[in-house]
């Protein structure tokens, strides 16, 4: 008999299988499962030098998947000398101060503060005022330091009088051309008010903030993995490429992928990870950036694909936060910039990329499924399953057209518990209160898989569990009750349907023979507890290739 090197036993092992099987135990030898079953069955495989792991009847699940996060961006901001300004630690524009005030006690003068987080449908000033942030908000407090303060989805950057200084943006700095992205101005004055929008135009700001060297990096990443442990995740994406050089301090550039596979071979990491290639240069989406981009993409070679993998390319083809959001894409008509949208899936496509593309807008959505159909038809290949991410509104229609080229959907549940409320206000409750219907998605063919896009919302699973079978938000309104996901649906989201979207179904997502050893055991049973509880269940264990990664139980 095989001596195992973990035997988890007195476990409610859900499987997640396709039958969404109960079992006992589990034995664990080189990182990989060798069997399930009964605890006599799998009491066999104990000898000398097996761990056992007795769970005392708590359940334990496959390693939760993040299928959508900014894992170094998360790690950078995880870092407590940057500024959280996430409601409702920060309500208002004196709040923002406040936290500014007590840095620039702490820095030298002209180093760069930099923060996260705030939300100008949320600040008292800008509600009232109906505005956003400006650098004249700032700029007395914080004369001789230059700010980097970015809104909680990352697509807006605000920024102090003595940054535009630094980096030479005055009233005569010319406006961008619209792909690139834009920064708006003092309506009277025309001077620029310190609010840069998408990444093209951030980079007038970024490329003169410190970079991250190597070491830096891995420490954003193990803290990132740490965190993502304690969350009972063992897997997760990352999106980093030359695309993003210099975005965030250089956590989306292409230097992390190289420094991630290091670790991997230095076996520093403790979750796996699939990077999205964000191949478009200077953070413009358009074709010739884009496809210019994946030529000069350099990736390292992968030793265990298992571990660190690169073979889906992300684009933009919206902005955020809108339903009919227009496109990023170049043309000087919307049709022109659909066509290139349409153009350039096509083409990644055809170098044998799997596309993973953003979008919040009705039509953007229509146009990715289109030009996502038109690829496989024009270059079939086995199904690369394509998927959108965010896809905040898809009709049914749209649905099941996907559904038949197997286009999946990356969501986050997560955001619909903290937006959805906003959501519902900006487009009325007949049409918004429909948002995130992922059970409907699910029964239409589709395959969901679950994420955070952290560090824009928290990486608590549980949480978008709970939002997906209740659909109630953080202020306790209900939207649509009739359209929330069975648990077992919720669950497989952020497990094998997050395994699936990468290809990786074989590998991981469930606990079976012959998949990696990745689990997490909860404190609490899911299938117990209030379902409006389910967000607070904790992770008292996360087991990742076969080891103990974080331990509470």
């Amino acid at each position: 008999m095989i001596i195992a090197d973990l035997v988890i036993t007195n476990g409610k092992v859900i499987t997640v299988d396709k039958d969404f099987s109960l079992k006992e135990a589990i034995a664990v030898k080189n990182g990989w499962v060798i069997d399930v079953g009964t605890n006599s069955e799998i009491k066999s495989y104990i000898g000398q030098g097996t761990e056992v792991v007795d769970l005392g009847g708590r359940v334990i699940l496959p390693g939760a998947h993040d299928g959508h996060i900014h894992t170094t961006h998360t790690g950078f901001f995880l870092d407590s000398e940057k500024l959280n300004l996430k409601f409702p630690e920060v309500k208002s524009i004196k709040d923002i101060n406040r936290k500014l005030a007590d840095a620039v006690k702490k820095s030298k003068p002209g180093e760069w503060i930099i923060g996260f987080g705030w939300n100008s449908g949320l600040l008292e000033e800008c509600v009232n005022e109906k505005r956003t942030v400006n650098r004249w908000d700032f700029d007395p407090i914080t004369p001789n330091n230059p700010i980097a303060l970015y809104d909680y989805s990352a697509h807006v950057l605000a920024v102090n009088s003595k940054a535009l200084e630094i980096c030479g943006i005055t009233k005569d700095t010319p406006d961008l051309k619209r792909e690139e992205g834009r920064f708006s101005r003092d309506k009277d004055t025309g001077e620029p008010d310190g609010c840069f929008y998408e990444w093209g135009a951030q980079l007038l700001i970024s490329r003169h903030m410190p970079q991250l060297n190597k070491n830096e990096i891995k420490e954003c990443i193990k803290r990132a993995q740490t965190y993502l442990n304690e969350n009972g995740i063992t897997s997760h994406a990352d999106i980093l490429g030359v695309g993003g050089e210099y975005l965030f301090c250089g956590t989306w550039g292409s230097k992390v992928i190289d420094v991630y596979e290091e670790m991997a071979r230095d076996s520093k990491l403790t979750a796996r990870v699939s990077i999205n290639v964000m191949p478009g240069l200077n953070g413009i989406q358009g074709y010739e950036a884009i496809t210019e981009g994946l030529k000069i993409t350099k990736l390292p070679e992968f030793h265990d694909k298992n571990w660190v993998k690169a073979d889906i390319a992300k684009i933009f083809a919206d902005g955020s936060p809108s339903l009919d959001n227009t496109y990023v894409f170049h043309g000087d008509t919307e049709e022109e910039q659909r066509q290139e949208l349409i153009d350039t899936i096509v083409e990644v496509h055809r170098q044998g990329w799997q596309v993973a593309i953003h979008t919040t807008g009705d039509k953007a959505a229509e146009a990715i499924i289109e030009g996502c159909i038109k690829a496989q038809q024009m270059y079939p290949r086995e199904a690369p399953r394509h998927f959108l991410i965010h896809g905040d509104w898809l009709t049914m229609e749209r649905a099941k057209k996907a559904a038949k080229f197997k286009i999946g959907l990356s969501a986050q549940p997560n955001a619909g518990y903290s937006v959805m409320d906003f959501l519902v206000e900006l487009f009325g409750r007949e049409r918004g209160s429909k948002f995130f219907c992922l059970q409907d998605l699910t029964e239409a063919g589709i395959n969901v898989a679950g994420g955070s896009d952290a560090n824009i919302f928290d990486p608590n699973w549980r949480l978008g569990v709970q939002f997906a079978v209740t659909r109630k938000t953080i202020t306790g309104n209900v939207y649509a009750p009739e359209i929330a996901s069975t648990i077992e649906n919720a669950i497989k989201m952020y497990t094998i349907n997050g395994a699936y979207q990468e290809h990786m179904e074989n590998i991981r997502g469930s606990i079976e023979v012959n998949k990696v050893a990745d689990f997490q055991v909860l404190g609490e049973d899911i299938f117990k507890v209030n379902k409006d509880e389910i967000g607070n269940i904790p992770v008292v264990m996360t087991i990742c290739d076969g080891k103990i990664v974080y331990n509470k139980l």
